[in-house]
């Protein structure tokens, strides 16, 4: 194949372009370079091949124009009715072909081919002489011995360049011939100007949709062809939209050639520079750190080499609205994300110029916006002269700079006593910063009084995040060594603060003295005092207690020394402070410990409790705590857990567990079992069992329940949880019974008629309880047990592996009636005595439902299970709705704010047992009852909150705390409970009107908690009711879609006239009164400013406005609201319905009645009744109102309800 193109090329150019034409492409591309490159400057050929050349490219383009022409001219074409259609995918012969498409192969010789397909093919075919054609072009500029004469070439290259857009579709010729114009462009051949045209389009488009490196450095090599462009002429707009879209190409951001090239483009055009610079100013709010960093880098290079306009553009146009705007700012982030632009010149205030142009943008506005009344303008620009700091004049005196330099330090000091946390968390943070960067430059005198400052004064600040601040700022600070003398000295002040009460400052003090005790000459524990750092350890969270495991490691368990010393110290930690070394032997590991000098440890440590030596009973404690914690770590590894297996036996066992004389060392044997040898645990049975049903106020103490939790590892580990639950069972029905006893017999002394009455429970509890082995115990005694004994109950059934153990228990049942009888009692006496556990309620509501669910079939309605889990249900809400009765009728009974969180807090439980009930059974057989009970139990709290307010119930802090969060989660399931029985209803099945009724109690619920106890609780009661506001709506239309046009909704609310709806109707009036500025004596006054309240009210309205069908129910039922308002004469409560409904909810004027077809029924009854009652009153604030209200109406009247139809209702009205 080369001989043949080598002989063609020896008779003349046209003939070598012809043949290579012929041969394919794929075939010639790699000889041309060597036929080409052979050729001598003496060559006929070097003189011809230009000329032919241009004359063959003509023909070829005039050719393929001509075939582009004929594919879209015909209307049968795919391409039609397009101006460019993708061509038809190629035919690739192949011998392997089935015989059908050999046929069509056959059809295609016998001229049976497609014209489509055959003028693709001509097409196909012209492309690749095009292909041809540029490559020789390509060869001939590239010749090592430069024999072509450029000029010869150009008109060739000319042709191919200025018919670019015909081949858009054509990528691989497109490539080539911009591989040529850019050569042609490097290599500065003349003529290059003439190929640029469309060559740059087209590298910039390729660069922008395939997003690769290569596109972009080609494009910035071509940087210099983009000066030769008119940008100020029309026909460039498509190459600036390329050039904009190539600021937001992430692919030019990220590389340095592209940021070089961005900048480049400022020095082409001041239109282009505006353009560019309002892109940028664009992506600034949305812009991420590098991205915005990349913008920095950018604009900075483009003001180093504008010059003249270009340059006042960016500093006047650009740089000082950024800087006014980072003041100004709507937010921090968005005033750090324009700051983070700035910080491209700030990052080279030593370039030449920058310092003077940083003087001039910000210290006209940066000294007055410290001192304005705005908190979030200060801290803007607080940040601000931190960065920019030392902000100073280059070309002022030394006077004046040291001037300017104190009245900067002037302020920060001042901002660090600012009344705004924020400002003094950025002032410390700043403060540390400055002087960590410029400490040569700062006089000592104002160093001293800083540190000082911060130390003395920042941390004892009553913030978390200032003092926080403090403390990482030193941190920041004794990355210069040259603050280490000074910092020495008072570093002790900071001492305090591994005592704060914040975690997060706790850890950051750990931190510091990590970091310190790298540094030579300084001493931790002069920082904090060694005792105090044991006494963090000993009881701080695990994050700050891991920390200072990592900081006494060298000391007390050091790597560097043998294992035998390394255990007799730590061995010396624990003596000194048991419960601080165990929690060091817990981490240790953690932090780099040798796993075999823990196991030699663990030897000693148990050695230690059983040898005679003198150790006190502290001692022994922290010894077992620690040797439990190393076993934990070491039980992963079965090598040193075999070795601790062989070291503690049976007698050992019995030995340390009569060493262990508290509980939480007894614990910590059990778990020393459970992890190593539970097979040998028999000889502790007896003994675990004392320690689970001898437990006492377990519910609240937080280290006794991970003690018992530590023994139940072990029970379950040695499959002992019947015979627990046998033990659990006796004291339950002693204490039942006990219940009974108790219970009977203060009613007795209550009978004033002398007559005993016996309360039958229904429930056979042993009388074998009654005799358990041991000494006679009191009822309070047995009462404070069986809760211990429920709190274990609630969490074995929490864990799955355990609570699959206790349900095949045959004492589940003796238990579960035991509790039963005990949570009736906890019900009925709550209101009568403080101390009242609902751990029974909690333990029994478990086991009653876990039960059931094991007990229950599938699709068995009437099963066994699910009858028991009603009759739970039934017994419960019995019991509570009988002391709600009670506490709301009976005034002799004295009602505590204890007893009121007691039965809030049962109240809480009963509930939550209803919503998981749903998960075995939907409970719609007694949806109404449980609907009705959380209405009663709502309005128990809302009749204790207002008696809060009025001071008949004065609740301590710690009460009011606990009774806030069971309300929260009440509310929670309340509404829950509605979304349930919401989604189990159906046009067949509508919701009770319960549901509608305890929406509107939830309602009051909130505006009663914000009344009652302030808008900090009200804010808190929102966080859980927001995400059920969805739900409560759909709950208020509920009746009035099922009722409509009737007065039924505020028939059915038991409870009278709901108390949010009258609370709304008086904020729409007194917001109508501030806004008109009303100087009637008649005002509307509000107890509380609601804002809670409003923010319900806001988000009620977005969401009913999105949705019509919704509004239309809700819009319905506010309308009926207005017309027993208008009725009872109440015509405030009408003004302020009427405004909400047709001034917020649907707009007259915006046509958003249109088909509300129940709020115009609802509409139709009241408009007549106003018109009536009007007539009644001649002046008057009363008669102002109702006109007033009248006059939002009309309207809606007037343009929806037909004439015949108002005339017709006026007429009935009358005569009824």
């Amino acid at each position: 194949m080369e001989k043949r193109l080598r002989s063609s090329l020896k008779s003349s150019a046209d003939e070598f372009l012809s043949s290579a034409a012929k041969l394919g492409f794929r075939s010639v591309k790699s000889s041309l370079k060597t036929l080409i490159y052979s050729l001598k400057p003496s060559s006929d050929v070097v003189s011809t091949l230009p000329l032919s050349l241009h004359h063959s490219i003509s023909e070829s383009i005039a050719l393929y124009k001509d075939l582009s022409g004929s594919s879209t001219a015909g209307p049968s074409s795919p391409g039609a009715n397009s101006q460019l259609t993708p061509p038809s995918k190629r035919v690739r012969r192949s011998s392997r072909r089935p015989e059908n498409n050999k046929n069509e192969d056959h059809d295609s010789v016998s001229g049976t081919v497609d014209p489509q397909t055959k003028l693709e093919k001509s097409k196909s075919d012209v492309i690749e002489k095009l292909q041809i054609f540029t490559c020789v072009i390509h060869m001939c500029v590239t010749h090592p011995e430069s024999v072509f004469s450029a000029s010869d070439l150009l008109p060739a290259v000319q042709e191919l360049h200025d018919n670019l857009v015909s081949f858009e579709l054509e990528a691989n010729l497109l490539s080539d011939i911009a591989c040529l114009c850019e050569d042609w462009w490097k290599k500065e051949l003349p003529g290059r100007d003439t190929l640029i045209s469309q060559s740059i389009p087209f590298l910039l488009s390729k660069s922008l949709t395939l997003k690769k490196k290569v596109d972009v450095h080609r494009v910035y090599a071509f940087r210099e062809a983009f000066a030769l462009f008119d940008f100020e002429d029309e026909s460039i707009e498509d190459l600036k939209l390329l050039l904009i879209r190539c600021l937001i190409s992430p692919l030019f951001l990220k590389m340095d050639e592209g940021r070089r090239f961005l900048a480049f483009l400022f020095g082409l055009s001041r239109q282009l520079v505006k353009e560019s610079l309002a892109m940028i100013r664009s992506q600034i709010p949305f812009g991420r750190k590098s991205m915005l960093e990349a913008y920095a880098d950018i604009v900075f290079r483009a003001w180093k080499a504008a010059e003249g306009e270009s340059r006042d553009e960016i500093e006047n146009e650009f740089l000082q609205p950024l800087v006014d705007g980072s003041i100004h700012a709507s937010s921090g982030s968005f005033a750090a994300s324009i700051r983070r632009i700035l910080g491209g010149f700030i990052s080279q205030r030593t370039t030449d110029g920058v310092e003077k142009l940083l003087f001039n943008l910000a210290e006209p506005v940066i000294f007055r916006s410290l001192q304005v009344a705005n908190s979030d303008v200060r801290q803007n620009a607080l940040h601000l002269l931190i960065d920019v700091f030392p902000l100073e004049d280059p070309d002022a005196t030394r006077e004046a700079k040291d001037a300017l330099l104190h009245r900067q330090f002037f302020l920060i000091e001042k901002l660090l006593m600012d009344d705004c946390p924020d400002i003094r968390v950025v002032a410390v943070e700043g403060s540390c910063r400055i002087l960590h960067m410029f400490w040569e430059i700062i006089p000592s005198s104002i160093i001293t009084k800083l540190i000082t400052k911060i130390l003395d004064d920042m941390a004892h600040d009553v913030s978390n995040m200032v003092r926080l601040s403090t403390v990482n700022g030193v941190i920041y600070l004794l990355g210069n060594p040259q603050s280490h003398e000074i910092l020495k000295v008072i570093l002790p002040r900071l001492g305090h603060l591994i005592l704060d009460p914040a975690l997060s400052i706790r850890s950051a003090v750990v931190d510091l003295l990590l970091l310190i005790k790298g540094i030579q000459n300084f001493q931790f524990h002069k920082v904090v005092h060694l005792d105090v750092l044991l006494s963090t350890l000993a009881y701080d969270q695990p994050l700050v207690s891991k920390k200072i495991t990592k900081l006494l490691l060298p000391s007390y368990f050091p790597t560097t020394v043998t294992p035998q010393e390394a255990c007799d110290r730590c061995v010396t930690l624990i003596k000194r402070s048991p419960l601080a070394g165990a929690r060091f032997c817990e981490f240790c590991i953690s932090e780099g410990a040798s796993p075999q000098s823990l196991n030699l440890l663990c030897k000693i440590l148990i050695n230690l409790v059983l040898s005679p030596a003198n150790i006190s009973s502290e001692q022994i404690d922290g010894i077992l705590m620690a040797a439990a914690n190393i076993c934990s770590n070491l039980a992963t590894e079965t090598k040193y857990k075999t070795t601790l297996k062989d070291e503690l036996t049976s007698k050992k066992l019995m030995s340390l567990f009569a060493a262990a004389n508290s509980g939480r060392a007894q614990a910590s044997v059990c778990n020393i079992v459970s992890n190593i040898l539970p097979d040998a645990a028999g000889v502790l049975r007896q003994e675990c069992m004392k320690l689970v049903t001898k437990c006492v106020w377990l519910s609240d103490n937080k280290e006794k329940q991970a003690q018992v939790r530590l023994v139940h590892k072990m029970i379950v580990s040695c499959g002992w949880v019947d015979h627990m639950l046998q033990e659990f069972t006796k004291v339950l029905q002693k204490t039942a019974n006990g219940c009974i006893e108790k219970y009977n017999t203060e009613r007795t002394r209550q009978n004033t008629s002398g007559k005993k009455r016996k309360i039958k429970h229904g429930i056979k509890v042993s009388p074998k309880s009654n005799r358990m082995s041991g000494k006679k115990t009191s009822f309070n005694d047995d009462y404070t047990v069986s809760v211990g004994i429920a709190w274990q109950l609630k969490d074995l059934l929490k864990c799955s592996d355990t609570c699959k153990a206790m349900l095949g228990s045959k004492s589940l049942e003796s238990a579960c009636n035991a509790l039963k009888v005990i949570s009736e009692f906890n019900i009925m006496e709550c209101m009568q005595r403080d101390f009242i556990s609902n751990c029974h309620v909690v333990a029994y509501t478990l086991l009653s439902l876990h039960m059931s669910i094991k007990n229950s079939t599938v699709n068995d309605k009437n099963s066994h299970g699910l009858k028991s889990l009603e009759r739970a249900i039934e017994h419960l809400v019995n019991c509570t709705e009988k002391v709600y009765r009670t506490s709301a009728s009976t005034k002799s009974l004295k009602v505590t704010p204890r007893s009121v969180t007691n039965m809030v807090k049962l109240s809480t439980s009963i509930l939550n047992f209803i919503i998981d009930s749903s998960t075995v059974d939907r409970t719609h057989e007694c949806q109404e009852r449980c609907l009705s009970f959380t209405r009663k139990y709502v309005g128990f709290i809302i009749l204790n909150l207002r008696q809060h307010s009025h001071g008949l119930l004065e609740f301590m802090e710690e009460d009011l705390k606990d009774t806030f969060l069971c309300l929260k989660s009440s509310f929670t399931y309340a509404a829950k409970l509605l979304n349930l029985v919401l989604t189990s209803s159906s046009e067949s099945s509508p919701p009770s009107p319960e549901a509608h009724n305890l929406a509107n109690d939830l309602f009051d619920l909130i505006i009663s908690v914000e009344e009652h106890l302030g808008c900090r609780y009200g804010s808190l009661v929102l966080s859980a009711a927001k995400l059920w506001l969805p739900d409560l709506i759909l709950a208020l239309g509920s009746l009035q879609i099922q009722k409509p046009s009737s007065s039924s909704a505020f028939a059915e609310t038991k409870f009278g006239f709901p108390s949010w709806l009258v609370i709304l109707a008086k904020i729409e009036i007194f917001d109508q009164q501030e806004s008109e500025l009303d100087e009637n004596d008649d005002k509307v006054t509000l107890p509380s400013n609601y804002s809670t309240f409003r923010k319900v009210v806001e988000t009620m309205v977005e969401l009913l406005r999105g949705n019509r069908s919704v509004l239309d129910a809700v819009g319905a039922f506010l309308l009926c609201g207005s017309m027993v308002s208008l009725k009872k004469k109440d015509f405030e409560l009408l003004y302020g319905v009427l405004h909400f409904v047709c001034m917020k909810l649907a707009k007259h004027e915006n046509m958003e009645w249109v088909n509300l077809t129940l709020m115009l029924e609802s509409l139709q009854q009241v408009y007549p009744q106003m018109e009536t009652v009007a007539q009644e009153f001649e002046n008057g604030h009363e008669k102002k109102l109702l006109e007033k209200a009248r006059s939002w109406v009309e309207p809606i009247w007037t343009s929806y309800i037909h004439e015949e139809m108002k005339e017709k209702m006026e007429t009935d009205f009358c005569d009824s």
